[in-house]
């Protein structure tokens, strides 16, 4: 059974997505509107309803699996929760608050993110300002972090390419890597697992580094300048690693 809605929005829009099981995709679309697609058996059975320029689709928690495509306008917020859900966010959105039991998220590009998930791996493109994640069970994969990132993880990798605020990740079991960090408070942790961190050149770091079973690897000394200046970028940076299992690898960014 499909059912289709549409709802016409005025200013910044946002979507709350309440799912027992199933699906939820939400595409930036075009502006003034919000459409709702529901394919289920139980399709009427679905709460959808809108106040002002927010728009609420909730399922019963007795209800089957349900396949849910929301077409939104870019920049719009989004709140999702669910207990055996796909979440799949396209496009340039909002921020994005979601928590669910299991499934996989998705995500293109958001302003801000809040991800929480007992089991799943989460694919993350980018965000724009500042990203938590707290996860039970999962790998996490970001492309670049525009503010602060925070990361809790029981087990699961955390792999991001570019963070360009602070940092502070921990995994009880895990790996932890940033490619490249140009926050000035990194800190990381893991019982059992490696980390790697890059770091730009011309920085003033001010290391706190320590594993009880496991090597500590540094870059070489970056040479002098030969003109005798100082870099321009000497900005400090406090950098806290700890690893009880692993090894801890810091790198060269540039």
């Amino acid at each position: 059974m499909r059912r289709d809605e549409r709802f016409t929005v005025e200013g910044h829009a946002r979507v709350d997505l309440e799912l027992t099981a199933g699906s939820i995709t939400v595409r930036a679309a075009e502006a003034g509107s919000i459409t709702v697609s529901i394919e289920a058996g139980s399709a009427n059975d679905i709460d959808v309803s809108q106040m002002g320029d927010a728009v609420s689709i909730r399922q019963g928690r007795r209800s089957r699996s349900a396949r849910v495509v929301v077409d939104v306008p870019v920049g719009t917020d989004l709140a999702v929760k669910g207990v055996s859900v796909q979440v799949s966010a396209r496009g340039a959105l909002g921020s994005l608050r979601s928590k669910t039991a299991s499934g996989d998220v998705d995500v293109d590009d958001v302003v801000r993110l809040d991800l929480a998930m007992s089991s799943g791996d989460a694919r993350i493109g980018v965000v724009r300002n500042e990203a938590t994640f707290t996860t039970t069970s999962g790998d996490i994969v970001v492309r670049s972090v525009g503010g602060r990132l925070t990361a809790s993880l029981t087990s699961g990798d955390i792999r991001v390419d570019h963070a360009s605020g602070d940092v502070d990740a921990g995994t009880a079991s895990g790996d932890i890597t940033v490619s490249r960090c140009d926050g000035s408070a990194i800190g990381m942790r893991t019982v059992s697992g490696d980390i790697r961190v890059g770091l730009p050149t011309g920085i003033r770091v001010d290391p706190d580094i320590a594993t009880m079973s496991g090597r500590v690897h540094l870059p070489e000394p970056a040479r002098a300048d030969p003109s005798g200046g100082l870099s321009a970028d000497r900005r400090p940076v406090a950098l806290r690693l700890r690893s009880v299992t692993g090894d801890i690898r810091v790198t060269r960014a540039d």
